[in-house]
């Protein structure tokens, strides 16, 4: 059985969960907003196997000795509880299972916290890039305004700027109207790059199979223009999908969504980051369900692996 966690309204668990019933996978759901409202998660801790959780007041109690692989998007919903004891409640309940999900001696995808790079987006990027022979932007994390002016002037096709954190931002060129609002920065850090000219490339990767996607967009950030992309799949060169392989194995994540930018003069390709919870729906409607069939048989085979 596949222990499925995460949220009802989230549309790319939702995907997941349809995948599996269409491959006639038994499984079971844990609804996090539910759990935290009416739910209990009891973890032994000399016996993780041992774990209980009752997903709802009338659920049935569900056991991990009956799991063979779980498929999880934890989502802390604490934000959103109406009262602070459902928001203690819920995010302790995804901190334990956060916890659990990395240690259990299961197949899980993704584990959580596992690639704790991803925190911050130029330590993510500077850590994984190596170990796959990628090249990335030349970058500049920094809350002194001299020192963001001067790589601003230093990169010849223009520079953009966007948040640090793993929280989601948005790639904003860096116009002439910005300027003004450099001394802001002393209260707090901003990532400035400098500009790659030319379209971005989306990569599935799950297990050892990927599933590329390039997006010409008449934005900087294509997400901003829904609608006005012009999307294509991709045979990836055999650097790029063997880098992906071994991103796979140097993060223990069996499952990313891995983020370039193809220079247009050159053709040369410049990671940006790895996601390890991507919301990858939308692709996977363009290739057919070929993302989610890969995460079913991830789940399903000896493709499913117990990252040490």
């Amino acid at each position: 059985m596949i222990l499925s966690i995460g949220l009802a309204a989230d549309p790319t668990f939702v995907r997941g969960l349809r995948a599996l019933a269409h491959a006639g996978i038994p499984f079971n759901v844990v609804d996090l907003p539910t759990l935290a409202m009416s739910g209990d998660v009891d973890i032994p801790l000399d016996n993780l196997r041992e774990t209980r959780i009752r997903a709802g007041e009338d659920a049935t109690e569900l056991s991990f000795h009956d799991v063979s692989a779980v498929w999880c998007r934890l989502l802390n919903v604490s934000d959103a509880a109406p009262d602070e004891r459902l928001a203690h409640r819920a995010d302790g309940q995804v901190q334990a299972l956060c916890r659990l999900l990395g240690a259990i001696d299961l197949p899980v995808l993704n584990p959580p916290l596992r690639e704790a790079a991803n925190f911050s987006k130029v330590l993510h990027a500077v850590s994984l890039a190596p170990a796959c022979g990628w090249r990335t932007p030349r970058s500049c994390l920094t809350n002194d305004p001299t020192t963001a002016q001067a790589f601003i002037r230093s990169c010849s096709q223009g520079a953009i700027f966007k948040g640090a954190s793993a929280a989601k931002t948005w790639a904003t060129l860096f116009e002439g109207e910005h300027e003004p609002r450099l001394p802001r920065l002393v209260h707090t850090p901003a990532l400035f790059q400098e500009r790659i000219v030319g379209p971005d490339v989306r990569v599935h990767v799950v297990g050892d199979r990927a599933f590329g996607e390039v997006i010409h967009s008449p934005q900087l950030d294509y997400r901003a223009a829904r609608g006005a992309n012009r999307f294509a799949a991709l045979t990836l060169p055999a650097d790029v999908l063997h880098g992906c392989r071994r991103l796979v194995a140097e993060s223990r994540l069996p499952f990313l969504g891995v983020d370039f930018k193809i220079q247009e003069s050159t053709g040369e390709w410049f990671f940006l980051e790895a996601n390890p919870m991507p919301c990858y729906e939308g692709y996977d409607i363009r290739a057919d369900g070929a993302i989610s069939k890969a995460i079913v048989e991830w789940l399903t085979t000896s493709r499913a692996t117990v990252f040490p």
